[in-house]
């Protein structure tokens, strides 16, 4: 009998025996047959260059220490019946040009390298805590498209990071910058619901940082004033959904307190897999950002925001329905959707 995951593998590994090295699966789930069931035992099996592809499991895959240059793709991070979850992730020594997409990560991810590393991107991320770069950092790096709490602490050992661009993502903490000069920072919302700092310059006395086509997107009962020393919002949008007042933005060409009415906000709060943060017609935000382009998650670039964490490019395939059992000969039913993020 064929099952779900033996057509699933078969699928995934059409889509990426052109586009990697070497093609490595790993599933942990009771009965599965990838070729792995530890991620870790993968990373350590694996070459540079290769592409590892982690399956939907209700079991953390753990924390993970990656050592070499790899994609990690899971399969999501907020579909309702399959998640891939780890609990931290080392980029560690010799993971330069690594990436890291569609994982839930309940914990942290971070770098652990003495010596800087190179090429990063974390895409598709639910970041449970904090993304911080410790030890000697990391440069050019692309962090888009996560759900994730806090980037950077009040520690300015754990910002070191140069020539980032931080942009599609939600932000449910604070952002935290050091080399400001080398950070770009765009088409985020941020929708903290404690608190009063969203973005922090902490070498503030070296010079600013400027933010541009944000969403600040908050609940305050007071006079909310989300502005901090050295930061400088330009084509930003900020609301206070509660009955309170804004501060201005400091900076040009900002919305303050302007409803960016977004199609869907289910819990007027925090992120949920079912809220809509593409603007309705009429938004305020709509072609109201830096060369007229739209302020928010959804920009116009090729990169698409997804409230799953699927990672783009990468057909999605689920099987919706199947039988169970048939005899030796006779015909397997099975529906199969799928699509391209």
């Amino acid at each position: 009998m064929k099952t779900k995951l033996s057509l699933l593998v078969t699928a995934l590994l059409f889509v990426y025996q052109v586009n990697a090295q070497n093609i490595l699966t790993v599933d942990n789930s009771e009965g599965a047959n990838a070729q792995y069931s530890s991620l870790q035992g993968a990373i350590s099996a694996a070459s540079d260059g290769d592409t590892i592809y982690v399956h939907a499991s209700i079991t953390n895959y753990g924390e993970i220490v990656i050592n070499k240059k790899l994609t990690l793709i899971g399969f999501g991070h907020s579909d309702p019946d399959k998640r891939t979850y780890i609990t931290n992730a080392n980029f560690s020594s010799n993971s330069s040009n690594s990436k890291l997409s569609g994982f839930y990560v309940t914990s942290n991810v971070f770098s652990s390298s003495p010596n800087q590393l190179s090429n990063l991107s974390i895409e598709n991320n639910f970041i449970s805590s904090i993304l911080y770069f410790g030890n000697a950092g990391a440069d050019n790096v692309i962090i888009r498209g996560n759900i994730i709490n806090a980037i950077g602490t009040t520690n300015n050992s754990n910002n070191a990071y140069t020539n980032t661009i931080i942009s599609n993502n939600i932000f449910t903490g604070a952002l935290y910058v050091y080399n400001h000069d080398s950070i770009t920072i765009k088409n985020n919302i941020f929708s903290n619901t404690t608190g009063s700092r969203q973005i922090v310059n902490n070498n503030s006395d070296t010079g600013n940082l400027t933010v541009q086509n944000n969403i600040i997107y908050r609940s305050y009962y007071s006079t909310l004033n989300v502005n901090s020393a050295g930061v400088i919002y330009e084509y930003c949008l900020a609301y206070n959904r509660s009955s309170g007042n804004l501060t201005d933005l400091d900076g040009t060409n900002n919305l303050n307190n302007q409803n960016p009415l977004f199609v869907e906000d289910n819990d007027n709060a925090t992120f949920t897999r079912n809220d809509d943060f593409h603007l309705q017609e009429g938004s305020p935000a709509i072609g109201a950002g830096t060369d007229g382009i739209d302020i928010g998650l959804y920009d116009g670039t090729p990169f698409i925001f997804n409230n799953y964490g699927y990672s783009n490019g990468i057909p999605i395939v689920k099987i919706t329905s199947i039988t169970d059992r048939v005899a030796s000969g006779q015909e397997l039913s099975v529906t199969i959707n799928t699509n391209a993020n």
